[in-house]
């Protein structure tokens, strides 16, 4: 497989192995319909997409809800097979691989839910939550066996004493216990890549930067991959921050730009992460008017029906020129990061 990804003076390292997780020329869409009698309709949910995860590498992905991230990641897990292009793991077609090996794949990655409450059943204890993939993947000889690493699973995501919550059924859980509850579902087959799909957005201010600092801790020990989906750049910017890794901003189905994450969050260079970023709040009005970033032309985001012919922001973009309008911008190198920007080069 050859990487269609521009390389990076900072990625000379990490190329030198294969991606874990890469995905090329990836496109998800989806039909849908306005009424009885209306003519069906495609939304392209994933346009296009060139991404490449390492191992124990942390990737933010950050973008308006709406705008294909958790798709994306869906598709990167084999959760959904794309329209067209590719999903790689260790350099292998996913979609090509034979049923044993697809199912090897499927226990090296794994998900972390937004909402708890869908993703395990109220119906059942979490021991019955925990130990069938325990058994399942053979984690565990027996279920005394697998009583115990889930004993020693929810020690490590700071629910104490274990024995009370393997006995619980979910009602009797907060959020954000049940968050911890996947986070060591995931973990329980000792994964490789974890994507973490707003992992946090549901939990109340107070707990998120506690469930961050609880998965970059597990990272430690196990040694895995986050693609960590958001919506909120402040969360984005503290992941980045204290694990390290890359941002990737995607808008409407593309990736607009991708880099190093401090270098992105302190000189943001497309418009959009330009404008995402002036969105975070600074107790200092002083340094938000130096900020100087022109209003949006339009708060208004695109029918994924009907996107603009040429760059998908330039109907909102306060710098969008005729350029813009008419033709589509590619992913390419500015500055030791990939941006898709006709104008990237004046924004440095």
């Amino acid at each position: 497989m050859v990487n269609s990804l521009p390389l990076l003076e900072g990625d000379k390292q990490m190329s030198e192995n294969t991606p874990m997780i890469s995905t090329q020329n990836l496109t998800m869409r989806f039909e849908v319909k306005a009424g009885l009698f209306s003519p069906r309709k495609h939304i392209t949910a994933v346009d296009n997409v060139n991404i490449a995860i390492y191992e124990g590498e942390n990737v933010a992905l950050v973008g308006e809800s709406g705008c294909g991230k958790s798709t994306l990641g869906r598709l990167t897990l084999g959760l959904l097979k794309p329209t067209e292009g590719s999903v790689f793991y260790y350099g292998k077609n996913i979609w090509q691989m034979s049923k044993e090996e697809f199912r090897d794949f499927r226990k090296s990655a794994q998900i972390i839910h937004q909402n708890p409450y869908n993703a395990i059943n109220p119906m059942r204890k979490i021991a019955d939550t925990l130990l069938p993939p325990i058994l399942k993947y053979k984690i565990a000889k027996n279920r005394d066996e697998a009583w115990e690493k889930a004993k020693e699973l929810l020690c490590m995501v700071g629910l104490s004493p274990p024995e009370d919550f393997l006995n619980r059924y979910p009602a009797r859980m907060s959020g954000g216990q049940m968050q911890r509850i996947l986070i060591a579902r995931a973990l329980s087959v000792n994964p490789k890549y974890i994507l973490a799909d707003e992992a946090v957005s549901m939990l109340d201010a107070s707990l998120r930067i506690g469930v961050v600092d609880l998965l970059l801790d597990l990272q430690k020990k196990f040694k895995v991959s986050y693609l960590f989906v958001t919506h909120d750049f402040g969360i984005a910017r503290y992941f980045v921050a204290k694990g390290g890794g890359r941002v990737m901003v995607m808008y409407l189905g593309s990736i607009v730009e991708i880099g190093p994450g401090e270098e992105v969050i302190q000189n943001p260079i497309h418009p959009y992460t330009r404008t995402l970023i002036s969105a975070i709040p600074i107790p200092d009005p002083v340094e938000t008017r130096k900020r100087g970033i022109p209003p949006l032309r339009s708060l208004d985001i695109p029918s994924l029906t009907e996107l603009p012919p040429g760059c998908k922001f330039s109907d909102r973009c306060p710098y969008a020129s005729e350029v813009c309008m008419k033709k589509h911008p590619e992913l390419k190198e500015v500055n030791g990061r990939l941006v898709a920007c006709h104008k990237a080069e004046e924004f440095l």
